[in-house]
């Protein structure tokens, strides 16, 4: 597949995606995070073949990009060797939504915190019946005497 400077590209990882910029012959900018193992890392320009570790990559479109190609690369550029990455709030997906529209957001990070706040819930919520079912059947008996 033939990228194009600037392209948001996304490669699937274990339970997650991973999200870097195309800079052009065969390089993406992408913050490596937790890549090595726990070891967090720096905004870095690797080769696609490592970024991908040999899965597919597609190229998310975007309708409200901000700046252009060469803009969009060179604003990645400026952050590499940052060491700022944080799972929840300046992980990859944030780094490239910045890259391209100037805002930092992670669809994975609110899906993973809707669907948490949803899980939570029907937890909540089973508990509560759970409860409830077992103190309406606790028969009180009275003796009389």
């Amino acid at each position: 597949m033939e990228f194009q400077l600037g392209d948001h590209l996304v490669t699937q990882r274990f339970g997650y995606t991973h999200h870097g910029i195309y800079a052009g012959e065969e390089r993406v900018i992408h913050y490596a995070g937790f890549s090595k193992a726990f070891k967090k890392d720096r905004v870095e320009i690797t080769s696609l073949e490592e970024f991908s570790r040999g899965r597919k990559i597609r190229v998310q479109p975007h309708k409200d990009a901000r700046y252009s190609p060469q803009d969009i690369v060179e604003r990645a550029r400026s952050r590499v060797g940052e060491d700022s990455y944080n799972l929840v709030f300046n992980n990859c997906e944030h780094f490239v939504y910045w890259c391209i529209t100037g805002k930092e957001k992670s669809r994975q990070v609110r899906s993973a915190a809707t669907n948490g706040i949803v899980v939570g819930g029907i937890l909540a919520l089973r508990m509560a019946i759970k409860i409830r079912r077992r103190d309406s059947s606790v028969l009180v008996t009275k003796k009389t005497g």
